[in-house]
């Protein structure tokens, strides 16, 4: 590739090829590739079963989103991209938070939409999704010869050849390549995006989208380009079992949550708001009394008698006297 640094270029010579190994390091990766494989069977059973997969699966998105952004070195507070997303926003809107909000979206529908056909597409995810960066940029934010189209068929050969392997090396393999290859010079937050794709379309995770950023952040390993492809397998499997077994203590937590919740609106008269209080809580990391009166239609006064009304569950989670917002922790 090349680098522009000033007026001056310096030309750094990179191979686009990756290799997949005829043989895998299984003294290395076999315990942690049993353990993140038995932790994704329990996610994806999980979010089979659950009557609050929809609530939370909306809940983890929004974490994820926010977790792909600190990945790419920006923080982005989970309360702004919520409130954002809820059109309650009182802060002034930032690059990092407007990234965050447009990642949420691409998880989103993808999501919601067939994984196959998105890997497939000429640029994964580049269907469901705006790019990120300028439709004609100069060379200052892209190195005009980074070929792309060589990448990125290099790439896809490399996925082809992941056919081969069970569906959670498929992925490894399928994410560590894009991460080396970089086909699309802005694009490695796409990286744990691909990874999850493929193990849905590969119904290793039939009902959810594995949340490895999430999974990063919990983890010890941080990938570095120097280690070796043992040792990033190995921390990929280890970000896969970390988010599988976030992702299901979120789950717990919900569960317990919903049960003492519907049991405040029992008995309720048919026409009150308080059960979609209630199901508003359990599909948002936290609720604002603005962002609850939108999308209950009704008064921000409304929405301040009802909050007491469910007793402790809902915490409040600001800890200020204005723009308070109430969670599920």
């Amino acid at each position: 590739m090349r680098i522009s640094i000033g007026f001056a270029r310096i030309a750094i010579v990179k191979s686009i090829a990756y290799t997949v190994p005829t043989i895998l390091p299984l003294d290395a990766i076999l315990d942690p590739l049993m353990a993140a494989d038995d932790a994704l069977a329990r996610l994806d059973e999980r979010a089979k079963s659950s009557p609050l997969r929809d609530g939370w699966i909306s809940r983890l998105l929004y974490r994820e989103a926010c977790a792909s952004r600190l990945a790419a070195g920006e923080l982005v507070h989970l309360e702004d991209l919520v409130l954002l997303d809820g059109g309650a926003l009182a802060t002034t809107m930032t690059p990092d938070l407007s990234s965050a909000w447009q990642v949420l979206g691409v998880w989103r529908r993808a999501y919601r939409s067939n994984a196959a056909d998105l890997l497939n597409s000429e640029r994964p995810g580049e269907d469901i999704t705006t790019t990120l960066a300028p439709v004609d940029p100069p060379d200052y934010f892209y190195d005009p010869g980074w070929n792309e189209a060589a990448r990125m068929a290099e790439w896809r050969r490399v996925l082809n050849e992941t056919k081969r392997l069970p569906p959670l090396l498929a992925a490894a393999i399928a994410w560590d390549a894009w991460l080396t290859l970089e086909p699309d010079q802005r694009g490695a937050w796409r990286a744990p995006l691909i990874a999850a794709l493929v193990l849905k379309a590969r119904a290793k995770t039939r009902h959810v989208l594995l949340p490895l950023d999430t999974g990063r952040r919990f983890a010890r390993y941080r990938r570095h380009a120097n280690h070796d492809l043992a040792m990033r397998l190995c921390g990929f499997l280890e970000w896969a079992r970390s988010a599988a077994d976030q992702s299901i203590k979120d789950l717990d937590t919900l569960t317990v949550a919903a049960e003492m919740l519907r049991g405040k609106v029992a008995g309720r008269r048919r026409n009150s708001r308080l059960p979609a209080l209630v199901d508003l809580l359990l599909s948002r990391p936290l609720v604002s009394v603005p962002m609850a009166a939108k999308a209950l239609k009704c008064s921000n006064q409304a929405v301040e008698a009802m909050l007491p009304q469910l007793g402790s569950i809902p915490r409040e989670l600001t800890g200020r006297g204005r723009y308070r917002a109430w969670g599920i922790v």
